[in-house]
Protein backbone atom coordinates (compact mmCIF):
# COMPACT_ATOMS: atom_id res chain seq x y z
CA UNK A 1 0.00 0.00 0.00
CA UNK A 2 3.08 2.42 1.16
CA UNK A 3 3.96 1.94 -2.98
CA UNK A 4 0.55 3.30 -4.59
CA UNK A 5 -0.63 6.59 -4.91
CA UNK A 6 -3.35 8.98 -3.51
CA UNK A 7 -6.13 10.41 -5.12
CA UNK A 8 -7.27 13.58 -3.21
CA UNK A 9 -10.80 15.18 -4.16
CA UNK A 10 -11.90 18.55 -3.67
CA UNK A 11 -15.68 17.81 -3.94
CA UNK A 12 -18.16 20.35 -6.57
CA UNK A 13 -21.05 20.30 -8.73
CA UNK A 14 -19.54 22.88 -10.64
CA UNK A 15 -15.88 22.08 -11.16
CA UNK A 16 -14.10 19.78 -8.59
CA UNK A 17 -10.56 20.24 -7.91
CA UNK A 18 -8.14 16.97 -8.02
CA UNK A 19 -4.30 16.17 -6.80
CA UNK A 20 -2.79 13.22 -7.09
CA UNK A 21 0.34 12.13 -4.63
CA UNK A 22 3.03 9.42 -4.45
CA UNK A 23 2.24 7.80 -0.64
CA UNK A 24 6.11 6.26 -0.69
CA UNK A 25 7.75 9.63 -0.69
CA UNK A 26 4.61 11.91 -1.07
CA UNK A 27 5.57 13.50 -3.67
CA UNK A 28 2.90 15.35 -5.85
CA UNK A 29 2.28 13.78 -8.72
CA UNK A 30 -0.38 15.85 -10.96
CA UNK A 31 -3.52 18.55 -10.12
CA UNK A 32 -6.23 18.77 -12.46
CA UNK A 33 -10.46 19.83 -12.03
CA UNK A 34 -13.40 18.12 -13.63
CA UNK A 35 -15.77 20.98 -15.04
CA UNK A 36 -19.28 19.83 -14.87
CA UNK A 37 -21.95 21.03 -17.56
CA UNK A 38 -23.50 24.21 -16.91
CA UNK A 39 -26.64 24.41 -14.48
CA UNK A 40 -29.15 25.30 -17.68
CA UNK A 41 -28.60 21.50 -18.42
CA UNK A 42 -30.39 19.18 -16.42
CA UNK A 43 -29.17 17.84 -13.31
CA UNK A 44 -29.49 13.98 -14.38
CA UNK A 45 -26.93 14.75 -17.35
CA UNK A 46 -24.92 16.89 -14.79
CA UNK A 47 -24.14 14.14 -13.08
CA UNK A 48 -24.18 11.58 -15.89
CA UNK A 49 -21.26 13.58 -17.80
CA UNK A 50 -19.52 14.17 -14.51
CA UNK A 51 -19.33 10.30 -14.72
CA UNK A 52 -17.94 9.90 -17.70
CA UNK A 53 -15.18 12.49 -17.00
CA UNK A 54 -14.42 10.52 -13.68
CA UNK A 55 -14.30 7.49 -14.87
CA UNK A 56 -11.85 8.52 -18.16
CA UNK A 57 -9.50 10.25 -15.54
CA UNK A 58 -9.22 7.37 -13.27
CA UNK A 59 -8.53 5.28 -16.75
CA UNK A 60 -5.87 7.38 -17.97
CA UNK A 61 -4.12 7.78 -14.31
CA UNK A 62 -4.59 3.34 -14.36
CA UNK A 63 -5.90 4.32 -11.07
CA UNK A 64 -6.25 0.73 -9.20
CA UNK A 65 -5.95 -1.88 -6.26
CA UNK A 66 -2.68 0.01 -4.65
CA UNK A 67 -4.14 3.56 -4.66
CA UNK A 68 -6.25 5.30 -2.66
CA UNK A 69 -8.99 7.57 -2.97
CA UNK A 70 -10.15 10.25 -0.34
CA UNK A 71 -12.67 13.49 -0.67
CA UNK A 72 -13.41 15.85 1.73
CA UNK A 73 -16.06 15.22 3.97
CA UNK A 74 -19.32 17.78 3.82
CA UNK A 75 -19.68 20.49 6.27
CA UNK A 76 -22.71 22.65 7.61
CA UNK A 77 -24.73 24.01 4.49
CA UNK A 78 -27.60 26.48 4.81
CA UNK A 79 -28.95 24.57 1.60
CA UNK A 80 -29.90 21.29 2.13
CA UNK A 81 -30.47 20.56 -1.87
CA UNK A 82 -27.05 21.89 -2.54
CA UNK A 83 -25.55 19.85 0.06
CA UNK A 84 -27.11 16.59 -1.36
CA UNK A 85 -26.17 17.56 -4.51
CA UNK A 86 -22.73 17.59 -3.19
CA UNK A 87 -23.19 14.25 -1.50
CA UNK A 88 -23.85 13.02 -5.37
CA UNK A 89 -20.93 14.35 -6.72
CA UNK A 90 -18.64 12.24 -3.73
CA UNK A 91 -20.39 9.35 -4.13
CA UNK A 92 -19.38 9.26 -8.14
CA UNK A 93 -15.73 10.11 -7.26
CA UNK A 94 -15.86 6.86 -4.11
CA UNK A 95 -18.24 4.73 -6.68
CA UNK A 96 -15.67 4.75 -9.39
CA UNK A 97 -13.17 4.25 -7.51
CA UNK A 98 -13.92 1.66 -5.83
CA UNK A 99 -15.17 -0.34 -9.65
CA UNK A 100 -11.51 0.74 -10.49
CA UNK A 101 -10.90 -1.40 -7.68
CA UNK A 102 -9.09 1.47 -5.42
CA UNK A 103 -9.28 1.85 -1.72
CA UNK A 104 -12.06 4.50 -0.15
CA UNK A 105 -10.94 4.57 3.36
CA UNK A 106 -13.01 7.35 4.27
CA UNK A 107 -13.10 11.68 4.16
CA UNK A 108 -11.50 13.99 5.59
CA UNK A 109 -13.34 17.05 7.28
CA UNK A 110 -12.33 20.18 5.98
CA UNK A 111 -11.84 21.79 9.71
CA UNK A 112 -8.71 19.33 9.92
CA UNK A 113 -7.30 20.45 6.86
CA UNK A 114 -7.30 23.89 8.21
CA UNK A 115 -6.02 23.41 11.71
CA UNK A 116 -3.60 20.51 10.86
CA UNK A 117 -1.70 22.03 7.38
CA UNK A 118 -2.89 25.28 7.12
CA UNK A 119 -2.27 26.40 11.15
CA UNK A 120 -5.69 28.11 11.48
CA UNK A 121 -6.59 27.07 15.10
CA UNK A 122 -9.61 28.53 17.36
CA UNK A 123 -12.70 29.65 16.14
CA UNK A 124 -13.53 29.74 12.48
CA UNK A 125 -12.35 32.78 10.87
CA UNK A 126 -13.73 33.99 7.59
CA UNK A 127 -14.01 31.97 3.96
CA UNK A 128 -11.59 35.18 2.65
CA UNK A 129 -8.85 34.82 5.04
CA UNK A 130 -8.99 30.81 5.47
CA UNK A 131 -8.86 30.75 1.10
CA UNK A 132 -5.83 33.21 1.26
CA UNK A 133 -4.10 31.12 4.10
CA UNK A 134 -4.72 28.12 1.89
CA UNK A 135 -3.35 30.03 -0.91
CA UNK A 136 -0.01 30.65 0.67
CA UNK A 137 0.76 27.17 2.35
CA UNK A 138 0.18 25.74 -0.79
CA UNK A 139 2.66 28.06 -3.00
CA UNK A 140 5.43 27.40 0.26
CA UNK A 141 5.19 23.72 0.21
CA UNK A 142 4.24 22.83 -2.92
CA UNK A 143 5.28 25.50 -5.69
CA UNK A 144 8.20 23.80 -6.91
CA UNK A 145 6.58 20.57 -7.21
CA UNK A 146 3.54 22.40 -9.15
CA UNK A 147 6.11 23.98 -11.28
CA UNK A 148 7.54 20.52 -12.03
CA UNK A 149 3.75 19.45 -13.40
CA UNK A 150 3.15 22.85 -15.11
CA UNK A 151 1.28 24.42 -12.88
CA UNK A 152 2.27 28.04 -12.64
CA UNK A 153 2.50 28.80 -8.80
CA UNK A 154 1.72 32.61 -8.47
CA UNK A 155 -0.45 33.35 -5.65
CA UNK A 156 -2.62 35.32 -8.48
CA UNK A 157 -2.79 32.22 -10.61
CA UNK A 158 -3.56 29.85 -7.74
CA UNK A 159 -6.01 32.03 -6.49
CA UNK A 160 -8.12 31.18 -9.96
CA UNK A 161 -7.61 27.24 -9.13
CA UNK A 162 -9.01 27.65 -5.18
CA UNK A 163 -10.45 24.34 -6.20
CA UNK A 164 -6.84 22.72 -7.21
CA UNK A 165 -5.13 24.29 -4.00
CA UNK A 166 -8.22 22.86 -1.42
CA UNK A 167 -7.32 19.34 -3.09
CA UNK A 168 -3.17 19.57 -2.76
CA UNK A 169 -3.85 20.30 1.04
CA UNK A 170 -6.94 17.46 1.39
CA UNK A 171 -4.15 15.15 -0.02
CA UNK A 172 -0.79 16.72 2.63
CA UNK A 173 -3.58 16.11 5.36
CA UNK A 174 -4.63 12.40 3.87
CA UNK A 175 -0.83 11.70 3.28
CA UNK A 176 -0.34 12.19 7.40
CA UNK A 177 -3.28 9.56 8.16
CA UNK A 178 -1.91 6.81 5.87
CA UNK A 179 1.65 7.50 7.76
CA UNK A 180 0.33 7.27 11.13
CA UNK A 181 -2.03 4.01 10.30
CA UNK A 182 0.94 2.84 8.82
CA UNK A 183 2.94 3.23 12.09
CA UNK A 184 0.57 2.24 14.37
CA UNK A 185 -0.59 -0.48 11.89
CA UNK A 186 -4.00 -0.13 12.74
CA UNK A 187 -6.75 -0.16 9.80
CA UNK A 188 -6.45 3.03 7.62
CA UNK A 189 -10.30 3.05 7.85
CA UNK A 190 -9.84 4.37 11.52
CA UNK A 191 -7.66 7.84 10.59
CA UNK A 192 -10.13 8.72 7.69
CA UNK A 193 -13.44 8.69 9.93
CA UNK A 194 -14.77 12.14 10.59
CA UNK A 195 -14.76 11.55 14.83
CA UNK A 196 -10.98 10.47 14.64
CA UNK A 197 -9.80 13.30 12.38
CA UNK A 198 -11.67 16.07 14.53
CA UNK A 199 -10.02 14.03 17.85
CA UNK A 200 -6.73 15.32 16.48
CA UNK A 201 -7.23 18.87 16.74
CA UNK A 202 -8.26 18.86 20.74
Amino acid sequence: MEHGRFFAVDPSLTCSGWALFNMRDESLLAVGKVKSLPASHPIASRFEDLQSKVSQIYDKLSLGERDMVVCEAPTTMRDPRAALLVEQVRSIFETLAREFGARVPGRIHPRSVQFEVVGLRGKQLKREVVKHSALEVVSRLYGDALERIGFENSLTHLKKHQDVVDAVLIGAYGLSRVSQAAATGQPFEEFFSTSQSLRTRS
